[in-house]
């Protein structure tokens, strides 16, 4: 039995149960996002590293940059000049980084130091938009593998990308 607020009017609202909040937390993702924030609150701390002995970037932090990078990836954007640019346009990410933005060499480094961190997430966020092309009948298939390797792939895009632009930084295009 409930009961009302004399001044109010109102119930006081139940509880909820520990099962329900359960519920709620476990429910499948709906949104890439939601799909990169799960894969990367699956990534114990030990597993990330900082990304400059010197940098003050917390693990929190780490784990923005990471799900920054793995959702610029599962959307096919491989240069870390852009990823940044993008990165300081997110509405979410100044929140956790207390207004600082990660520049183009410190994503190629966390990139560097946390390849495999990277890479699990990135699978998880592949793994779930294919799961999406399955659920509307586009692709009948789903090879893990197959979605572990373009993880890779695309990780390794990255780094071509990366390094094509700093060719291009490093040469002197003047006349001789």
């Amino acid at each position: 039995m409930t009961m009302t607020d004399s001044r109010t009017n109102f119930r006081a609202a139940r509880p909820t149960r520990r099962a329900d909040f359960q519920n709620i937390a476990t429910a499948s993702p709906r949104t890439l996002r939601q799909a990169i924030q799960a894969a990367v609150d699956a990534i114990g701390d030990e597993a990330l590293k900082r990304l400059l002995p010197d940098n003050a970037l917390t693990f929190a932090q780490c784990r923005a940059v990471l799900a920054a990078l793995t959702l610029c990836y599962a959307r096919q954007i491989y240069s870390s000049t852009v990823a940044a640019t993008l990165v300081a346009r997110d509405l979410y990410f100044p929140c956790l980084c207390g207004g600082g933005f990660p520049d183009a060499y410190v994503l190629r480094r966390f990139r560097a130091e946390n390849r495999e961190a990277i890479h699990r997430c990135l699978t998880a966020a592949l793994y779930f938009l294919v799961e999406q092309k399955f659920s509307s009948g586009v692709v009948t298939k789903v090879n893990v593998p197959q979605v572990a390797e373009e993880a890779n792939r695309r990780i390794i895009m990255a780094m071509f990308v990366d390094s094509m632009e700093l060719d291009g930084e490093g040469a002197d295009y003047r006349a001789v």
